[in-house]
């Protein structure tokens, strides 16, 4: 019950974003997304043993983002600032063991460079593919949403075959083509039911692709929760866990799509 009350609460949010944000408020949902993210991933890092300097990431993500946006600097010399200021911060942490300042330079770089890189695409895929963003987005949330709901349904019913037992017990082979297939299908629905003007070809290679890494970043935050020894990134949602447990597969499909739709439409 719990996870359908707060289903019900965030899908009209995230739904009236897509349709009506304009592009500043679409950004700084994006970065709220992305804090409460970078939040939760630093409490992974903490339960690992890793010292961080949260203050550092969260600074650095937001001038990424807001960076990226203005377009004033090229995104190699930005990142490179970044990274420079990550070696700084650490380097002058006097009172932490020479142990401690690298493993947190590596965790917080990591953190931003993720949070940044894989959420901000979101912004593009929005407002930069004209008339066609508004459709390719919600694409992209219906294949993520119908294939982790597919998967698990699927998994436990027809799942036999543990999918990646040191990453996720419990993910099945059978739940993984089960959810990918369920989001192809929601994908070419959606295209032929409400933006039929997309060609139907990309709608179903970049719904393959989206579905494909959406479980690859699944995957990649139960490494995470495995290495910290636990099951979820917070208790933010009731039902659902937390942001971190909420986004991992957007995380990986986003810039996918983005890379789909810019080399191929």
């Amino acid at each position: 019950m719990k996870r359908l009350l707060s289903a019900a609460v965030l899908l009209p949010i995230a739904i009236l974003g897509v349709l009506y944000a304009p592009p500043a408020l679409y950004l700084v949902g994006i970065g709220v997304i992305g804090t409460l993210c970078l939040h939760e991933y630093f409490g992974l890092v903490r339960s690992m043993g890793i010292r961080v300097q949260p203050v550092f990431g969260h600074a650095a993500f937001w001038i990424l983002l807001v960076a990226l946006r203005q377009g004033r600097f090229p995104s190699v010399a930005l990142f490179a600032l970044v990274l420079l200021g990550a070696f700084l911060s650490a380097m002058w942490r006097r009172e932490w063991p020479m142990r401690d300042r690298a493993l947190a330079l590596m965790a917080e770089s990591l953190g931003v460079f993720y949070f940044t890189l894989f959420l901000y695409p979101a912004l593009p895929i929005r407002y930069d593919f004209g008339a066609d963003g508004m459709a390719w987005t919600f694409i992209l949330l219906a294949v993520i949403w119908t294939g982790d709901s597919a998967a698990l349904l699927v998994g436990r019913t027809l799942g036999r075959t543990r999918f990646a037992p040191e990453l996720s017990p419990k993910k099945t082979n059978e739940g993984a083509l089960g959810g990918l297939l369920a989001g192809v299908g929601i994908a070419v629905l959606v295209e032929r039911l409400l933006f039929p003007a997309l060609p139907l070809g990309h709608v179903i290679a970049a719904s393959v692709l989206v579905g494909v890494f959406g479980q690859m970043g699944d995957l990649a935050e139960s490494m995470l929760k495995r290495a910290a020894a636990t099951k979820d990134s917070s208790q933010l949602i009731p039902g659902h866990g937390g942001a971190l447990d909420r986004m991992d597969s957007l995380l990986f499909a986003i810039p996918v799509l983005y890379f789909y739709l810019t080399l191929c439409c």
